[in-house]
């Protein structure tokens, strides 16, 4: 998918869209997967260790740098600063603001060799809208200070406490994402315990879906019915009196995994193609659904094949999050890198970076593809031939939306945005 790197922002928290992305290009999030893979490596090596020759596992020193930053009320006329807000940045240990909104967090980073990188900072409170901040920068080898960070009044609403777990081994799972569909949806990381906190909860109380994200991990809570949610029952009032566990399937288990296909040109769905993964094999329906049971997951194979069109071979990552394959018929031009591309403007910024751009299918509504602008504003999105309504978002601003009509074949250029500030955010 496209990359995009960020800058601070403040204001109402804006909430997030579902994304559906095509298959060819398999999913992101957080850290790569081959650091992952290397991690998972040393820890296996070290067991290993243990288990034949009776040595004690060392401590694995994680080195972490010091960022600070203060946290406001928004929406008032004076800076006034949120006591016993919660912050977690990067997975991890939760640290509290002090009186004057202030708070120093350790913060782990894969080395001290003066990088500068992007983080997501979490930050909550009973009575304030939670936000997850991804559009921050910090250096790996000094301390850092990441500015302000406003806290919207969220009065009547309820709190939610939980931690994300390995199913298998009961850990908590630092840096997982929590997503909470309430009227608003609400994100946050978890600290390194797992733990998070979830602040502004509306209606504040009722049954709620929650999703949990993890590179490592499945997004399937059911590995037979390929459920990617969790029912979650909130009674009115505080984090003290509501509290859930998640539990996560390491990514590797095989699950159900469900899919549709469709033509690249004309977005209908395709019935009759064999759908072919880790050798388990489905046919789509008339709607072009798919789903395989006991279906392999982690870096698979995926063959797509229909007398009528172009066959799919991709290698991909299988997580539990629907697979969206779009075939092209015989003769098709070569797929574009990007079909849309433009840029967005944030008025009175000079580092235009952090704005989310959606493209969702006129028809439908579906988010085809999204993509996070650079720091000089620019973004490009893949979608096939269609009518799509592109909408550029980021908090502290007033949204935009545009009617784009992508050919085949052809790439729209110059689908140009400006945001205003929203009036009372700081």
């Amino acid at each position: 998918m496209k990359k995009g790197q960020g800058t601070r922002d403040k204001g109402q928290n804006m909430g997030a869209g579902c994304e559906v992305r095509s298959a060819k290009r398999g999913a992101e999030f957080g850290v790569r997967g081959a650091k992952a893979l290397t991690a998972c490596a040393i820890l296996v090596a070290l067991s290993l260790l243990v288990g034949c020759s009776g040595l004690k596992l060392p401590k694995i020193a994680v080195p972490t740098v010091a960022v600070s930053g203060t946290v406001f009320e928004a929406g008032v006329l004076e800076d006034k600063p949120v006591a016993g807000a919660w912050v977690v940045i990067n997975g991890s240990a939760p640290a509290y603001t002090d009186s004057s909104g202030r708070f120093v967090v350790n913060v782990p980073v894969t080395s001290t060799s003066g990088q500068i990188i992007q983080v997501a900072v979490s930050v909550a409170k009973h009575g304030y809208m939670a936000r997850l901040i991804e559009d921050r920068f910090i250096r790996t080898d000094a301390p850092t200070d990441i500015g302000e960070i406003y806290l919207v009044p969220a009065p009547n609403t309820s709190s939610l406490k939980g931690r994300v777990v390995d199913k298998t081994t009961g850990r908590g799972i630092p840096n997982a994402e929590v997503i909470f569909l309430g009227d608003l949806t609400l994100r946050v990381r978890t600290a390194a315990d797992g733990s998070f906190l979830l602040s502004g909860i509306m209606p504040n109380s009722g049954s709620f879906k929650v999703h949990a994200r993890h590179p490592d991990f499945l997004t399937i809570f059911d590995l037979q019915t390929g459920r990617n949610y969790q029912n979650v029952t909130v009674r009115s009032g505080d984090e003290n009196v509501n509290f859930v566990t998640l539990e996560l399937y390491p990514l590797g288990t095989p699950a159900l995994i469900a899919g549709q296909v469709v033509n690249a040109e004309t977005l209908e769905p395709i019935a009759g193609a064999t759908v072919t993964l880790g050798g388990k094999q489905a046919t789509t329906d008339a709607e072009g659904k798919f789903s395989i049971q006991n279906a392999p997951t982690g870096q698979q194979t995926l063959r797509v094949e229909h007398p009528s069109f172009l066959t799919f071979n991709e290698n991909l990552l299988v997580n539990g999050d629907p697979l969206t394959v779009f075939l092209f018929p015989p003769g098709s031009l070569p797929s574009l890198p990007f079909t849309i591309s433009g840029k967005v403007t944030l008025q009175g910024e000079t580092n235009h970076s952090g704005v989310r751009v959606e493209a969702r299918r006129k028809l439908d509504g579906t988010v085809v593809d999204v993509a996070i602008t650079n720091i000089e504003g620019n973004y490009a999105l893949w979608v096939p031939p269609g009518t799509y309504l592109v909408r550029a978002s980021r908090e502290g601003f007033v949204s935009d939306e545009r009617e784009v009509i992508v050919r085949k074949g052809v790439a729209v250029t110059n689908v140009n945005f400006t945001l205003a500030r929203m009036e009372g955010v700081p």
